[in-house]
C-alpha cells in the first residue's frame, strides 16, 4: 500500500477513568466511613434538639419532667452506645444497648405477675397496671439525610473517578 491514513484515538483518560473504576470496590470503604460518620452526627442531633428523625418533638419522659432533665440523655449510655460500621457495600449505624428498640419503637408493658407493676422513678417508687412508653424515633433518613449521603456520594464519584483522587 503506497498510501495510507492512521487515525489513532488518544484513548488515555477513558482508559484512566476505567483503571479507577476497577479500583473503586476496593476503595469505597472511605466513601461508607464518610456516610456513617454523618449518619451518626445526625443521630446524635436528634437526641440533642429532642427531636425525632422527622423534625417531631419527643414526648418528655417522666425522669426528665421529674428531675429537669432531658429524655433519653439521663446516664448518658444511650447517647455514648451510638457507633456505625462500615460493611464491604454499606454502612450501619445504631445503639448497643438492649433498651435501645424500646426508646425507638416504644412499647406497652403489663405486669407478667400480679396486677401491679412497681418500678423507681427520680427516687420515687411508682406502682401502676401498665406504662406505654412512646416510641421516641432517633434512627432512620429524612430527607435531609438523604441530601447529605447523594452529597457525599456525588463528591466521591467526582473527586475519585473523575479527577483520579
Amino acid at each position: 500500500m503506497a498510501f495510507a491514513i492512521t487515525i489513532k484515538a488518544d484513548s488515555s483518560p477513558i482508559e484512566a477513568i476505567l483503571t479507577r473504576l476497577n479500583q473503586f470496590d476496593a476503595d469505597k470503604s472511605e466513601m461508607f466511613n464518610d456516610i456513617g460518620n454523618d449518619m451518626l452526627n445526625a443521630t446524635i442531633m436528634r437526641f440533642k434538639y429532642q427531636r425525632d428523625v422527622d423534625g417531631n418533638p419527643w414526648k418528655v419522659s417522666w425522669r426528665a419532667r421529674l428531675q429537669g432533665g432531658e429524655t433519653g440523655r439521663n446516664d448518658g449510655h444511650l447517647l455514648n452506645g451510638m457507633s456505625y460500621n462500615v460493611l464491604n457495600n454499606g454502612v450501619e449505624w445504631g445503639a448497643n444497648q438492649t433498651y435501645a428498640h424500646v426508646f425507638h419503637y416504644g412499647a406497652h408493658i403489663t405486669p407478667k405477675n400480679g396486677q401491679y407493676i412497681t418500678f423507681a422513678v427520680a427516687g420515687q417508687y411508682r406502682k401502676v397496671k401498665e406504662v406505654n412508653i412512646p416510641s421516641r424515633t432517633f434512627l432512620g433518613i429524612n430527607a435531609e439525610d438523604e441530601a447529605t449521603v447523594l452529597d457525599i456520594v456525588g463528591s466521591f464519584i467526582d473527586d475519585y473517578i473523575l479527577r483520579g483522587a
